[in-house]
Protein backbone atom coordinates (compact mmCIF):
# COMPACT_ATOMS: atom_id res chain seq x y z
CA UNK A 1 0.00 0.00 0.00
CA UNK A 2 2.96 2.20 0.71
CA UNK A 3 5.41 1.20 -1.98
CA UNK A 4 5.16 4.56 -4.12
CA UNK A 5 5.82 6.89 -0.43
CA UNK A 6 9.17 8.50 -0.07
CA UNK A 7 10.90 9.47 3.22
CA UNK A 8 10.67 13.36 4.18
CA UNK A 9 14.30 13.79 4.87
CA UNK A 10 16.29 17.00 3.84
CA UNK A 11 19.72 16.50 2.83
CA UNK A 12 20.84 20.20 3.40
CA UNK A 13 19.53 22.99 5.45
CA UNK A 14 19.99 26.30 3.80
CA UNK A 15 21.12 28.90 5.37
CA UNK A 16 18.02 30.86 3.80
CA UNK A 17 14.99 28.17 4.33
CA UNK A 18 12.35 30.22 3.35
CA UNK A 19 10.47 26.47 2.42
CA UNK A 20 9.03 25.95 5.82
CA UNK A 21 7.26 29.34 6.61
CA UNK A 22 9.12 29.24 10.06
CA UNK A 23 9.36 32.94 11.77
CA UNK A 24 12.62 33.99 11.02
CA UNK A 25 12.13 37.00 12.83
CA UNK A 26 10.85 36.69 16.52
CA UNK A 27 13.57 36.62 19.04
CA UNK A 28 13.26 33.98 21.55
CA UNK A 29 16.68 34.73 23.75
CA UNK A 30 15.78 34.21 27.42
CA UNK A 31 13.18 31.66 26.64
CA UNK A 32 15.26 28.74 27.37
CA UNK A 33 16.70 30.71 30.89
CA UNK A 34 12.92 31.25 32.05
CA UNK A 35 12.19 27.40 31.29
CA UNK A 36 15.27 25.80 32.81
CA UNK A 37 13.99 27.23 35.68
CA UNK A 38 11.18 25.32 35.55
CA UNK A 39 12.49 21.89 34.42
CA UNK A 40 13.45 19.73 36.87
CA UNK A 41 15.76 16.15 36.75
CA UNK A 42 12.62 14.10 37.31
CA UNK A 43 11.33 15.89 34.25
CA UNK A 44 14.13 13.51 32.44
CA UNK A 45 14.04 10.30 34.33
CA UNK A 46 9.79 10.34 34.95
CA UNK A 47 6.99 10.14 32.76
CA UNK A 48 5.53 12.57 34.83
CA UNK A 49 1.76 14.18 33.89
CA UNK A 50 0.58 13.11 31.39
CA UNK A 51 -2.33 15.10 31.31
CA UNK A 52 0.02 17.79 30.66
CA UNK A 53 -2.12 20.28 33.08
CA UNK A 54 -0.10 22.90 33.45
CA UNK A 55 0.14 23.38 29.43
CA UNK A 56 -3.25 23.03 28.53
CA UNK A 57 -4.50 25.64 31.02
CA UNK A 58 -2.03 28.11 29.84
CA UNK A 59 -3.10 26.96 26.63
CA UNK A 60 -6.65 27.59 27.07
CA UNK A 61 -6.51 30.87 28.65
CA UNK A 62 -4.53 32.02 25.90
CA UNK A 63 -7.57 31.69 23.54
CA UNK A 64 -10.60 31.78 26.42
CA UNK A 65 -11.70 28.19 26.15
CA UNK A 66 -11.77 25.32 28.95
CA UNK A 67 -8.55 23.16 29.58
CA UNK A 68 -11.40 20.23 28.55
CA UNK A 69 -11.63 21.42 25.11
CA UNK A 70 -7.66 21.23 24.64
CA UNK A 71 -5.80 18.44 23.01
CA UNK A 72 -2.01 18.47 22.89
CA UNK A 73 0.21 17.23 20.10
CA UNK A 74 3.67 16.61 18.75
CA UNK A 75 2.99 19.52 16.15
CA UNK A 76 -0.35 19.75 14.75
CA UNK A 77 1.09 16.90 12.38
CA UNK A 78 0.47 14.33 15.11
CA UNK A 79 -3.72 16.30 15.57
CA UNK A 80 -3.99 15.21 12.10
CA UNK A 81 -2.50 11.73 12.24
CA UNK A 82 -4.69 10.98 15.59
CA UNK A 83 -7.75 12.81 14.26
CA UNK A 84 -8.11 10.94 11.31
CA UNK A 85 -7.25 7.18 13.61
CA UNK A 86 -10.06 8.37 15.70
CA UNK A 87 -13.12 9.29 13.46
CA UNK A 88 -12.05 7.04 10.39
CA UNK A 89 -12.33 3.68 9.52
CA UNK A 90 -10.14 1.41 6.51
CA UNK A 91 -11.72 2.74 3.58
CA UNK A 92 -14.10 5.51 4.35
CA UNK A 93 -13.88 8.89 2.34
CA UNK A 94 -12.38 12.31 3.82
CA UNK A 95 -12.50 14.93 1.84
CA UNK A 96 -10.09 18.22 1.39
CA UNK A 97 -9.40 20.71 -1.33
CA UNK A 98 -6.93 21.02 -4.03
CA UNK A 99 -4.24 22.58 -3.58
CA UNK A 100 -4.09 22.04 0.62
CA UNK A 101 -1.75 20.82 2.41
CA UNK A 102 0.22 17.14 1.23
CA UNK A 103 0.04 15.76 5.02
CA UNK A 104 -3.65 15.69 4.88
CA UNK A 105 -3.10 12.70 1.88
CA UNK A 106 -0.16 10.87 3.39
CA UNK A 107 -2.19 10.74 6.87
CA UNK A 108 -5.20 8.98 4.86
CA UNK A 109 -3.39 7.00 3.17
CA UNK A 110 -1.40 5.17 5.86
CA UNK A 111 -4.58 4.99 7.90
CA UNK A 112 -6.25 2.94 4.47
CA UNK A 113 -8.65 5.85 4.23
CA UNK A 114 -9.98 6.99 0.99
CA UNK A 115 -8.94 10.31 -0.25
CA UNK A 116 -10.79 12.88 -2.20
CA UNK A 117 -10.05 16.34 -3.17
CA UNK A 118 -12.34 19.39 -4.41
CA UNK A 119 -10.41 21.10 -6.52
CA UNK A 120 -11.10 24.92 -5.65
CA UNK A 121 -12.63 27.27 -8.22
CA UNK A 122 -10.06 29.51 -9.65
CA UNK A 123 -11.74 33.10 -10.49
CA UNK A 124 -9.30 35.93 -11.57
CA UNK A 125 -6.75 34.55 -11.35
CA UNK A 126 -7.18 33.11 -7.83
CA UNK A 127 -9.21 30.09 -5.83
CA UNK A 128 -11.80 30.50 -4.50
CA UNK A 129 -14.21 28.56 -1.99
CA UNK A 130 -17.97 27.57 -2.40
CA UNK A 131 -19.40 26.18 0.69
CA UNK A 132 -22.48 25.25 -1.52
CA UNK A 133 -20.11 22.86 -3.72
CA UNK A 134 -18.12 21.71 -1.22
CA UNK A 135 -21.32 20.27 0.40
CA UNK A 136 -22.72 18.73 -2.34
CA UNK A 137 -19.65 16.79 -3.47
CA UNK A 138 -18.99 15.70 0.06
CA UNK A 139 -22.50 14.70 0.44
CA UNK A 140 -22.22 12.86 -3.24
CA UNK A 141 -18.99 11.31 -2.42
CA UNK A 142 -19.98 10.19 1.03
CA UNK A 143 -17.56 12.07 2.90
CA UNK A 144 -17.42 11.11 6.48
CA UNK A 145 -14.42 13.60 7.39
CA UNK A 146 -13.42 17.45 5.86
CA UNK A 147 -10.12 18.69 6.52
CA UNK A 148 -8.83 21.89 5.27
CA UNK A 149 -5.89 24.70 5.97
CA UNK A 150 -6.86 28.54 6.59
CA UNK A 151 -5.49 30.16 5.47
CA UNK A 152 -4.82 27.46 2.84
CA UNK A 153 -1.11 25.95 2.46
CA UNK A 154 0.17 26.50 -0.16
CA UNK A 155 -2.50 28.95 -2.36
CA UNK A 156 -1.79 31.58 0.68
CA UNK A 157 -5.62 33.01 0.72
CA UNK A 158 -7.96 32.44 3.57
CA UNK A 159 -11.23 32.18 3.27
CA UNK A 160 -14.35 33.69 5.36
CA UNK A 161 -15.13 32.67 8.52
CA UNK A 162 -18.76 32.91 7.10
CA UNK A 163 -18.21 30.48 4.53
CA UNK A 164 -16.60 28.02 6.81
CA UNK A 165 -19.42 28.07 9.57
CA UNK A 166 -21.87 26.86 6.88
CA UNK A 167 -19.82 23.82 5.69
CA UNK A 168 -19.14 23.16 9.28
CA UNK A 169 -22.94 23.84 9.75
CA UNK A 170 -24.47 21.70 6.90
CA UNK A 171 -21.92 18.62 6.96
CA UNK A 172 -23.10 15.43 9.02
CA UNK A 173 -19.51 14.45 10.00
CA UNK A 174 -16.38 15.99 11.49
CA UNK A 175 -14.93 19.36 10.04
CA UNK A 176 -11.40 20.08 10.73
CA UNK A 177 -9.78 23.63 10.44
CA UNK A 178 -5.98 23.62 10.28
CA UNK A 179 -5.39 27.27 11.29
CA UNK A 180 -1.72 27.24 11.66
CA UNK A 181 -1.15 30.18 9.57
CA UNK A 182 -4.37 32.35 11.23
CA UNK A 183 -2.18 34.75 12.92
CA UNK A 184 -1.28 36.14 10.02
CA UNK A 185 -4.30 37.02 8.04
CA UNK A 186 -7.02 39.22 8.38
CA UNK A 187 -10.08 36.50 9.04
CA UNK A 188 -11.86 35.91 11.95
CA UNK A 189 -10.66 32.35 13.56
CA UNK A 190 -12.67 29.33 13.88
CA UNK A 191 -11.89 28.50 17.51
CA UNK A 192 -14.34 31.10 19.20
CA UNK A 193 -16.97 28.36 17.41
CA UNK A 194 -16.33 25.17 18.82
CA UNK A 195 -18.50 25.34 21.73
CA UNK A 196 -21.93 25.69 19.20
CA UNK A 197 -20.38 23.32 16.58
CA UNK A 198 -19.88 19.55 17.95
CA UNK A 199 -18.53 18.58 14.74
CA UNK A 200 -15.91 20.94 14.72
CA UNK A 201 -11.95 20.73 15.38
CA UNK A 202 -9.52 23.61 14.77
CA UNK A 203 -5.73 23.16 14.69
CA UNK A 204 -3.10 25.72 15.94
CA UNK A 205 0.55 25.44 16.37
CA UNK A 206 3.42 27.31 17.87
CA UNK A 207 5.41 26.82 14.85
CA UNK A 208 4.28 29.68 12.57
CA UNK A 209 3.67 32.75 14.37
CA UNK A 210 5.46 31.68 17.87
CA UNK A 211 8.23 30.81 15.54
CA UNK A 212 8.63 27.34 17.69
CA UNK A 213 8.86 25.17 15.03
CA UNK A 214 11.31 22.46 16.32
CA UNK A 215 9.37 22.83 19.55
CA UNK A 216 6.96 20.57 17.99
CA UNK A 217 4.08 21.69 19.93
CA UNK A 218 0.23 21.76 18.41
CA UNK A 219 -3.23 21.37 19.68
CA UNK A 220 -6.82 20.61 18.74
CA UNK A 221 -9.27 22.55 20.51
CA UNK A 222 -13.05 21.17 19.89
CA UNK A 223 -15.95 20.64 21.94
CA UNK A 224 -15.52 18.16 25.20
CA UNK A 225 -17.26 15.30 23.56
CA UNK A 226 -14.73 15.09 20.96
CA UNK A 227 -11.52 16.04 22.64
CA UNK A 228 -11.99 12.93 24.61
CA UNK A 229 -12.65 10.79 21.79
CA UNK A 230 -8.96 12.29 20.63
CA UNK A 231 -7.48 11.42 23.70
CA UNK A 232 -8.36 8.24 24.08
CA UNK A 233 -6.52 7.49 20.36
CA UNK A 234 -3.37 9.22 21.69
CA UNK A 235 -0.29 7.34 22.97
CA UNK A 236 0.07 8.23 26.20
CA UNK A 237 3.40 10.59 27.57
CA UNK A 238 3.58 11.55 23.62
CA UNK A 239 4.71 14.57 24.67
CA UNK A 240 8.51 15.20 26.40
CA UNK A 241 8.11 17.31 29.57
CA UNK A 242 10.57 19.51 28.74
CA UNK A 243 8.47 20.44 25.76
CA UNK A 244 5.59 20.76 27.51
CA UNK A 245 6.99 23.62 30.60
CA UNK A 246 8.97 25.44 27.32
CA UNK A 247 5.38 25.76 25.72
CA UNK A 248 4.11 27.37 28.86
CA UNK A 249 6.74 30.06 29.21
CA UNK A 250 6.42 30.76 25.41
CA UNK A 251 2.67 31.50 25.70
CA UNK A 252 3.48 34.20 28.69
CA UNK A 253 4.70 36.29 26.12
CA UNK A 254 1.67 37.60 23.80
CA UNK A 255 3.13 40.67 22.91
CA UNK A 256 6.90 39.53 21.77
CA UNK A 257 4.37 37.02 18.89
CA UNK A 258 2.11 39.89 18.26
CA UNK A 259 4.99 42.35 17.27
CA UNK A 260 7.08 39.74 15.32
CA UNK A 261 3.85 38.95 13.64
CA UNK A 262 2.84 42.43 12.62
CA UNK A 263 7.00 43.03 11.14
CA UNK A 264 6.16 40.01 9.02
CA UNK A 265 3.02 41.03 7.86
CA UNK A 266 4.97 44.49 7.09
CA UNK A 267 7.66 42.60 5.32
CA UNK A 268 4.88 40.46 3.12
CA UNK A 269 3.04 43.85 2.02
CA UNK A 270 6.21 45.23 0.91
CA UNK A 271 7.39 41.85 -0.96
CA UNK A 272 3.85 42.10 -2.51
CA UNK A 273 3.97 44.83 -3.96
CA UNK A 274 7.40 44.38 -5.23
CA UNK A 275 6.02 41.23 -6.77
CA UNK A 276 3.34 43.06 -8.47
CA UNK A 277 5.74 45.15 -10.04
CA UNK A 278 7.10 42.32 -12.10
CA UNK A 279 6.24 41.25 -15.44
CA UNK A 280 4.29 38.53 -16.64
CA UNK A 281 4.10 38.46 -12.86
CA UNK A 282 0.75 37.04 -10.65
CA UNK A 283 0.68 36.62 -7.09
CA UNK A 284 -1.36 35.75 -5.03
CA UNK A 285 -3.63 38.01 -2.26
CA UNK A 286 -1.47 36.31 0.62
CA UNK A 287 -2.97 35.99 4.16
CA UNK A 288 0.15 33.90 5.52
CA UNK A 289 3.65 34.04 6.13
CA UNK A 290 4.67 32.86 3.14
CA UNK A 291 3.93 34.49 -0.71
CA UNK A 292 3.02 32.38 -3.55
CA UNK A 293 3.47 33.94 -7.13
CA UNK A 294 3.95 32.73 -10.80
CA UNK A 295 5.36 33.88 -14.16
CA UNK A 296 6.82 32.32 -17.27
CA UNK A 297 10.41 32.69 -15.90
CA UNK A 298 9.57 31.21 -11.70
CA UNK A 299 11.27 28.21 -12.68
CA UNK A 300 14.55 30.55 -13.39
CA UNK A 301 14.13 32.30 -9.77
CA UNK A 302 13.85 28.74 -8.22
CA UNK A 303 17.18 28.07 -9.51
CA UNK A 304 18.93 31.25 -8.73
CA UNK A 305 18.47 30.78 -5.41
CA UNK A 306 19.51 27.43 -4.79
CA UNK A 307 22.47 29.08 -6.13
CA UNK A 308 22.76 31.58 -3.50
CA UNK A 309 21.52 28.79 -0.50
CA UNK A 310 17.92 29.84 -0.60
CA UNK A 311 15.36 27.30 -0.50
CA UNK A 312 11.95 27.54 -1.31
CA UNK A 313 8.85 25.41 -3.42
CA UNK A 314 8.42 25.19 -6.62
CA UNK A 315 5.70 23.38 -8.00
CA UNK A 316 5.92 21.50 -10.93
CA UNK A 317 2.48 19.54 -11.57
CA UNK A 318 -0.53 20.39 -10.00
CA UNK A 319 -3.01 23.31 -9.74
CA UNK A 320 -0.30 25.57 -8.76
CA UNK A 321 2.05 24.30 -11.53
CA UNK A 322 4.28 27.08 -12.28
CA UNK A 323 3.91 28.36 -8.97
CA UNK A 324 6.44 29.34 -6.47
CA UNK A 325 5.62 28.94 -2.19
CA UNK A 326 8.05 31.31 -0.14
CA UNK A 327 7.88 31.86 3.08
CA UNK A 328 8.84 35.64 4.32
CA UNK A 329 12.18 35.97 5.52
CA UNK A 330 14.51 38.61 7.45
CA UNK A 331 14.82 42.09 5.64
CA UNK A 332 18.28 40.86 4.76
CA UNK A 333 16.60 37.44 3.31
CA UNK A 334 14.14 39.13 1.37
CA UNK A 335 16.31 42.41 -0.01
CA UNK A 336 18.65 39.30 -1.68
CA UNK A 337 15.54 37.76 -3.02
CA UNK A 338 14.08 40.95 -4.66
CA UNK A 339 17.91 41.60 -6.26
CA UNK A 340 17.34 37.67 -7.55
CA UNK A 341 13.97 38.38 -9.03
CA UNK A 342 14.73 42.14 -10.49
CA UNK A 343 17.60 40.56 -12.40
CA UNK A 344 15.79 37.60 -13.86
CA UNK A 345 12.33 39.65 -14.50
CA UNK A 346 14.71 42.63 -16.08
CA UNK A 347 15.40 39.64 -18.92
CA UNK A 348 12.00 39.33 -19.74
CA UNK A 349 10.81 42.67 -20.00
CA UNK A 350 8.22 42.80 -23.09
Amino acid sequence: DLEDFETYKIEKVASHNLADNENRLIDWSGLLEEAVKEISLSDLLYYGDNQYRELLEAYAAYFGVKPSQVVQGVGSDQMIHTIVTTFLQAGDAILTLEPDFFMYRVFSQVHGAAILSYPLDWQEGQPSLSADKVLAFAKEKKAKLIILSNPNNPASIAYEARDLEKIVAGFEGIVVVDEAYIDFADVESLVGNIEQHENLIVLRTLSKAFGLAGLRLGFALCCERLAVEIDKVLAPYSMPNITAKIGVQALKHRDKVEQSVAAIKEIREDFMDFLQQQPQMTALPSQSNFVAFTAPYTQEIFEAGLEQDFNFKYYTDGPMKGYIRMGIGRPDEMKIMKDIISSISQQHQS
